[in-house]
């Protein structure tokens, strides 16, 4: 988590953007896995529509609407020309409104046609057009980031000119793009929540992937742990002082070395299961392993394991639901 503002936790400006309306403290820091602002000392979400607006307005005040240079779109790498085509209109009018002539509306029907042939002319051009729109549609029901998105554009922009996509599933590539740069920004999305956006197999999906790894030579970083329990503690609607609990094991299971080599998604469900029974959380062991992708037979090995830790004693025992 990256921090907004440093100050003390004193009285805040109602008008500062890191101002907390609930807790009346200036305490606002970023959360990067989940892209919103929230409060260190209450725990609340920030409302993002007053930073928009503040933002805006600022930019409005300090802009001149005579630069043309703010003039179009920004350039982007989520879109086939990048933002810098030219577009011919599709409305028969000039410049004052008045109808064309019937041979200009003609001539500006072929210029359309030829305009529209030179920007696809080739197979790699078509083949951006079409896999960038399933890109930025489902980044969009992923609420991924622009950031991301831009970062997954490259990356199949990379594949597309090594002819990756020839004779494979455009929406494969999309998806393993997606995936990829999900994991290189430490985004918590899994292969199943990409596949099921996407359509299609996780077995399908992770196929892809390994194909962009190799050809492309990136270099994935490892999953960390504190993502897993996020999304798990989520999806399992915990409360914020089991999810704390559940960090606070797994920080100590990583000093101890326990997670490594193990499955990080186990070790999430594991430290997870054993801060619902210090807090006194009713859940079951299948709803953790439903959720977490894992069987019930690895999630008792890693909480088998995790309580034989030394410190690990005053825990209560574990119950097998």
């Amino acid at each position: 988590m990256e921090y907004r503002d440093n100050n003390d936790s004193t009285q805040g400006n109602p008008k500062s953007p890191a101002y907390c309306e609930f807790c009346q403290k200036d305490s606002i820091i970023f959360d990067n896995s989940a892209n919103e602002f929230v409060c260190s000392a209450c725990g609340c979400v920030l409302n993002n529509d007053s930073l928009n607006n503040e933002t805006m307005q600022g930019f409005i005040a300090q802009s001149d609407f005579t630069d043309r240079s703010r003039t179009g779109m920004p350039e982007s790498l989520a879109v086939h020309h990048k933002g810098l085509s030219t577009l011919i209109g599709i409305g028969d009018t000039d410049a004052r409104g008045k109808a064309l002539l019937p041979k200009q509306k003609m001539e500006i029907q072929r210029l359309r046609t030829w305009n529209s042939r030179s920007q696809l002319n080739d197979s790699i051009s078509r083949n951006l057009e079409k896999a960038l729109k399933y890109l930025n549609n489902f980044g969009d029901k992923l609420c991924l980031n622009n950031a991301v998105i831009e970062s997954a554009a490259y990356i199949y922009r990379k594949a597309a000119v090594k002819k990756l996509a020839k004779g494979r599933s455009t929406i494969g590539l999309v998806g393993a793009a997606l995936y990829a740069a999900c994991r290189e920004a430490s985004t918590p999305k899994t292969i199943l929540d990409v596949a099921e956006i996407c359509n299609i197999s996780s077995k399908d999906l992770m196929s892809h992937y390994k194909l962009i790894l190799n050809e492309l030579d990136l270099r994935i970083p490892a999953s960390k742990g504190p993502d897993y329990v996020t999304i798990v503690s989520n999806r399992l609607k915990l409360s914020e002082k089991t999810k704390r609990e559940a960090l606070h094991i797994l920080a100590l299971v990583q000093e101890k070395g326990i997670s490594i080599g193990k499955n990080p998604r186990a070790i999430a469900g594991a430290v997870i299961y054993l801060a619902s029974q210090t807090c006194d959380e009713f859940i079951r062991q299948v709803e953790i392993c439903q959720v977490a992708d894992i069987s019930t037979v690895s999630l008792r090995k890693r909480c088998k394991e995790i309580r034989a830790l030394p410190g690990f004693e005053n825990l209560e025992k574990i119950q097998d639901i």
